[in-house]
């Protein structure tokens, strides 16, 4: 049972690139979490709009199929269709993520791309250089091979406040689904990483950056709970080790770069890659606040 406070998840749809997938997403996501959920579907408006009647013709058309859309979702609570109309429909989306009640706003890949990879669009492209609510990316043709169930997170920890706050979303969303929590550290060797990280030759920096990468990492297995939660680490390029690891999983976290306004989705290289790479859906966490719908 959810009440009106509950934070939604917001699900964009646009029916003509495969809106199975960002509904089968979040629709797993509703279910997980108990959040209710929200369709929308944002139509590009001119600077020069069309008369009233045209306008009503395109939002009703709109309204009803989300209305389609929504009758075949079981399970979950559905709110009213949204129908936005915009000069910007990214810009749009951005301003719908800004409100408190929106806790995660889903997207699909682009239809253009190979199968089982999430390759934003330009829409989506920008509203991950921006929302204020966490942003879930499902890969084209998720909805076609969806797993029967949430059995496997996967998160990527450097250690960082915003890879915690992943972490964290990671281990929330494990106890409401019974799903293991996979926590992938990777280590990048520097080039000058052979120097000595004293005056004396005992350790080079990148020995050093290693022991590190390895003490946060058993930090984050300390404290398990009752949760099944395992560690990976991997020396390689971040985005590869991720991208190979999200094969195996049913979700992958992230957290937005650790720089730029608070309560925002701001993409770092790892994770801007990672956003048009990765085969198993994305969720990337906002500077600053947790997820909201667990």
């Amino acid at each position: 049972m959810t009440s009106p406070e509950t934070p939604r998840i917001l699900v964009a749809i646009d029916p003509t690139k495969r809106p199975e997938d960002p509904l089968a997403l979040g629709t797993r996501l509703a279910r997980v979490t108990g959040a209710p959920l929200a369709l929308v579907s944002v139509f590009p408006m001119a600077p020069l709009q069309p008369d009233d009647d045209v306008l009503r013709k395109i939002r009703a058309d709109a309204e009803a199929d989300l209305s389609e859309f929504a009758r075949g979702i079981e399970g979950v609570t559905v709110a009213d269709p949204l129908v936005v109309g915009a000069v910007s429909p990214a810009r749009a989306l951005q301003k719908l993520s800004e409100d408190e009640q929106v806790g995660v706003v889903v997207i699909g890949s682009t239809t253009r791309g190979p199968l089982r990879r999430t390759l934003p669009g330009s829409i989506a492209d920008r509203l991950l250089s921006g929302a204020a609510a966490s942003v879930a990316v499902a890969p084209h043709g998720f909805a076609d091979d969806a797993p029967p169930e949430l059995s496997t997170l996967g998160v990527a920890y450097d250690g960082s406040a915003e890879s915690r706050a992943a972490l964290d979303a990671g281990r929330a969303l494990a106890t409401k689904s019974g799903a293991r929590v996979r926590v992938i550290t990777v280590h990048q060797r520097l080039a000058s990483g052979g120097v000595s990280a004293s005056a004396l030759p005992l350790e080079t920096v990148d020995e050093t950056l290693e022991r590190e990468e390895r003490r946060l990492l058993d930090e984050a297995l300390a404290d398990p709970g009752e949760l099944s939660i395992e560690g990976v680490f991997e020396t390689g390029q971040a985005v590869d080790v991720l991208v190979q690891q999200s094969r195996e999983l049913d979700l992958l976290l992230a957290g937005s770069r650790g720089y730029g306004p608070l309560g925002a989705v701001l993409l770092g290289s790892t994770t801007h890659d990672l956003a048009r790479l990765s085969h198993a859906p994305l969720l990337i966490t906002p500077r600053g606040r947790p997820l909201t719908v667990v």
